[in-house]
């Protein structure tokens, strides 16, 4: 895209191409190694444009982030009113985690938010604010379950708590591409803790 093609368009428009900009640049360089010239030059606009939307780098890959998120929990919804039943809807959520969804399962976006997490407020915010999203779809599963009669647990809160961490450090291995990790066996070890938390029998 040519520089300064984005000039004439509507402002959300040319919000949402510098948004996805930025994920593929850094899904490609890693936070550290963006610029916010980068992230123009992948656009098709100025630095100033990108800085005049979005306030910094960090501003542009929060932003981002939060874009991908809305837009999986929109086919999230719609996917989980396809599978029957509790069970089915948590297995398809385990399967999202080996990085199907696109965010959730974007665990080197996910890094990149978490580094930063640890000395930025904002970044902290907006970690907060994803894993609240993502917690809130499990327990609202585990719950139904619990209600059904398919799961069985007396700590739904805990449960889900337990569930979302062990996603989180599974998925560290999955990002850092480590040998001993694949998505099949990501999926699989999920989901026998999700089995022996919940009480499923083994079928």
């Amino acid at each position: 895209m040519a520089k300064g093609a984005l000039s004439a368009k509507a402002p959300e428009e040319r919000r949402e191409l510098i948004l996805r900009a930025t994920v593929a640049v850094v899904r490609e360089r890693g936070f550290a190694g963006t610029r916010v010239a980068d992230i123009a030059e992948a656009a098709g606009t100025s630095q100033g444009l990108v800085l005049y939307h979005f306030g910094s780098l960090a501003g542009a890959l929060d932003q981002a982030l939060t874009l991908l998120e809305d837009e999986f929990y929109v086919d999230l919804e719609r996917d989980l009113q396809e599978q029957k039943g509790p069970v089915e809807r948590l297995r398809h959520m385990a399967e999202l985690g080996t990085g199907l969804g696109p965010a959730v399962g974007d665990w080197r976006l996910w890094l990149e938010i978490w580094s930063r997490a640890l000395h930025d407020d904002d970044a902290r915010e907006t970690r907060e604010s994803l894993d609240r999203r993502w917690r809130a779809a499990l327990r609202d599963v585990i719950a139904e379950g619990v209600t059904t009669g398919d799961f069985r647990s007396t700590d739904v809160d805990g449960a889900v708590v337990r569930l979302a961490s062990l996603m989180d450090g599974l998925a560290i291995q999955l990002a850092l591409e480590d040998p001993d990790m694949t998505a099949d066996r990501f999926t699989d070890l999920w989901w026998e803790a999700a089995r022996l938390e919940l009480g499923m029998t083994a079928d």
